[in-house]
């Protein structure tokens, strides 16, 4: 199976808006769920991401709902569920 996204234009406005937060806080330092890395390139960012919707998915859900909501529908599994 192959991950899709159901609206692109909504998934390109959230993974920016987000990778955008995470540059700000890593920029002033401030607390945040994901790591720093991701905010080298959007790329990254998105690996980032990934990686904390599986590690810490609660975290992730409550910092960043919207990201979470697309990675969840993406990837068809809900972490945060079962933590």
């Amino acid at each position: 199976m192959r991950p899709t996204v159901a609206d692109p234009q909504q998934w390109r406005r959230v993974l920016a808006e987000s990778y955008e937060r995470l540059c700000a806080k890593i920029a002033t330092r401030a607390p945040t769920a994901l790591d720093g890395y991701g905010a080298t390139s959007v790329v990254e960012f998105f690996a980032v991401a990934t990686e904390t919707f599986f590690e810490r998915p609660v975290e992730l859900a409550h910092e960043e709902p919207e990201l979470y909501a697309q990675l969840r529908s993406i990837y068809q599994q809900d972490p945060a569920a079962v933590a």
